[in-house]
């Protein structure tokens, strides 16, 4: 039988790698992006993890904020570390998208968008609220 990599799920999450999923996420978003599937955002691909995780057989596909209908979801059902089961979701989700786009392949990490040394954050905040 075929393992379900969106499904599939080792008893506990190494929680420390964490940061390395969700940098395969945002690697995988950036570069599916660009092609196979535009306007995916970081959210978008955060609730398809999410989504593969719940029980819900009717998942709210015309709900204005299927991210937080999905954490909804997602809290209600579980009796396990919801922390687990978000990094659970994201490993599969990176691994899943990795396997159909990248040739099976991790994603390489996102060249950094900031230059050395990285600018202040007063300078950063200067753009908050910029919609451009």
């Amino acid at each position: 039988m075929t393992t379900n990599p969106l499904v599939d799920q080792p008893d506990r999450e190494p929680l420390a790698e964490g940061g390395t999923w969700l940098l395969d996420l945002v690697a995988a978003v950036d570069h599916l992006r660009r092609g196979h599937r535009p306007g995916l955002t970081v959210w978008d691909a955060l609730e398809e993890a999410l989504r593969s995780t719940t029980n819900d057989d009717d998942p709210a596909w015309d709900s204005p904020d299927p991210l937080a209908a999905t954490l909804r979801r997602l809290i209600d059902d579980t009796d396990a570390p919801v922390a687990d089961r978000m990094q659970g979701a994201v490993r599969r989700w990176a691994i899943a998208m990795a396997g159909r786009y990248n040739n099976g392949q991790h994603w390489p990490h996102p060249t950094p968008r900031r230059g050395f040394p990285p600018p202040t954050l007063d300078a950063a905040q200067e753009h908050i609220g910029d919609v451009t």
